[in-house]
């Protein structure tokens, strides 16, 4: 296998002026649509629309549902969350009511009861925080109510201080969840502190040894951060070596730790409390030993950030990727249906008044037209890494279209995509930059404060070399100035 930034002689290949040093895994992104544009009646609108089955750009869809409480905050996260209310378990199982009543909602529709559903996933936030009688309800509900529940592919997803559970997990493994999936971050306890870390590596034997304990059959995800603040190449090989060696999990999230400049994790860096990160050398260094090491040990890759025992992808990252639609459930949960988007209110109560009022909580459902489906799926290529003729062709009316194809022939050139008889393929050196390719498809419709954060988020060739990656600039000034223009990222 070819090496680009590691062995005794690599190519040290920079197919682009800057790096992207983040993936977008939301699409529209925050900086791209102004979500308080449409109107009440437009959504109203919008949402009788699904009376009518037809219209679908997709036959497949998928359900979302998020629950954002958590124990504590990961100075690194940019999803929607809320604090765990220690002292009022009724506020978790009244959450759980309107989940509920949002999913019959969206199921008495004749355009979702006329797609195939594919998957259910169950994020946070932690959904591993909710008590065990209402995920057990939860689950029962949706026994009944989602079509062809014992057989589609469903997710819990958690942290292991709460998913340790032996009860959650049993009822997990009797409802035939055959996906669970945790972020173990880093097995350094140093930088697991640095991060905002409460569990403990007790918890996470806990999580594995209780599944066995159940005779689980379905898959153990985890997920992984690399380019953590203090981390070496060498402590970041020896701690995926250990997870692989010890857990053998069947499926690996590996994501590059995002430094926004509006989080926590950026102003402790600033403030000198945690260490800066390594060179940009040494993050494509990191990238590439994942890529070769898992390959090597049995893992496929299946979409850009993820490493499976199986070959095919998920169907939640085939949903995620733009090849089905979403209905989103919950706070601040997306939905992707027809050519239409939302996200769901970010706030609790505003979320359960708009359910009591309408009976749905969207306040944002809109049209992005055939121009905006095309961008989603096109910025989500790279990261699903393949992308057949055939699909590109069904949007040539586009206006857009010739630009496009364009960037498409641009990452041929510099030899991070491939043309093949039928399809387009992302490589090896396009997954180690998969950011950039993802940004080049969306740099066209980012407003203003999308571009400065571009700024903020890439690294020139020049400055690969800089180990002080992070400090107070023109960018960064700009950011805390606009703070209310940067929402959280929500899921």
């Amino acid at each position: 296998m070819r090496k680009y930034y590691l062995g005794p002689e690599p190519s040290h290949e920079v197919p682009f002026k800057k790096l992207l040093a983040i993936s977008h895994y939301i699409m529209p992104n925050f900086a791209t649509l102004e979500w308080d544009r449409v109107s009440r009646e437009q959504v109203d609108e919008n949402l009788r629309s699904l009376q009518d089955p037809g219209g679908a750009l997709n036959d497949e869809l998928m359900m979302y549902i998020h629950v954002p409480y958590c124990q504590s905050f990961c100075h690194y996260c940019n999803f929607n969350k809320n604090h765990y209310p220690w002292q009022d378990e009724e506020r978790l199982q009244r959450y759980t009511d309107y989940l509920i009543k949002e999913i019959d909602y969206y199921l008495s529709l004749p355009y979702v009861q006329a797609r195939r559903f594919t998957a259910i996933y169950i994020g946070g936030g932690s959904p591993s925080t909710l008590p065990v009688s209402a995920v057990e309800r939860l689950f029962g509900h949706m026994a009944k109510a989602v079509p062809g529940f014992d057989t589609i592919e469903k997710t819990f997803t958690g942290e292991p201080r709460t998913l340790r559970k032996p009860d959650l997990l049993k009822v997990i493994h009797d409802y035939g969840f055959d996906r669970v999936t945790f972020g173990i971050e880093t097995l350094n306890p140093e930088i697991h502190k640095q991060i905002g870390r409460w569990d403990s590596r007790s918890d996470v034997d806990a999580v594995f040894e209780g599944l066995q304990k159940l005779g689980y059959k379905g898959d153990r995800c985890v997920d992984l951060m690399y380019d953590l603040p203090g981390q070496s190449l060498v402590g970041f090989q020896e701690e995926l070596a250990t997870l692989v060696e010890h857990y053998r999990p069947d499926e690996i999230d590996a994501f590059g730790t995002v430094y926004l400049p509006y989080r926590p994790l950026h102003k402790l860096i600033l403030d000198g409390r945690v260490p800066q990160p390594g060179s940009i050398w040494q993050l494509l260094r990191m990238r590439e030993h994942l890529y070769d090491y898992l390959l090597e040990n049995g893992y496929h890759n299946t979409i850009a950030e993820t490493y499976s025992r199986k070959p095919q992808r998920s169907m939640y990252q085939t949903a995620h990727c733009a090849r089905q639609d979403i209905i989103g459930i919950g706070c601040a949960a997306r939905s992707n249906i027809k050519d239409m988007v939302s996200i769901n209110p970010d706030k609790v109560d505003v979320w359960m008044n708009n359910i009591d009022q309408y009976g749905v909580s969207t306040q944002t459902l809109q049209s992005i037209g055939r121009g905006g489906v095309l961008d989603r799926i096109m910025v989500m290529f790279p990261r699903y890494k393949e992308l057949s003729k055939e699909l590109l062709d069904r949007y040539s009316d586009v206006e857009h279209f010739e630009q496009v194809e364009d960037v498409l022939r641009s990452h041929i050139e510099v030899g991070c995509v491939e043309e093949q008889e039928d399809r387009y393929v992302v490589n090896k050196l396009g997954v180690i930059w998969h950011g950039n390719l993802q940004t080049d498809y969306m740099e066209r419709s980012l407003n203003l404060q999308g571009k400065v954060l571009l700024k903020v988020i890439s690294e020139k060739e020049s400055d690969f070399d800089r180990e002080e990656r992070f400090k107070v600039n023109t960018a960064t000034r700009f950011i805390a100035k606009h703070i209310d223009k940067y929402p959280k990222l929500m899921k």
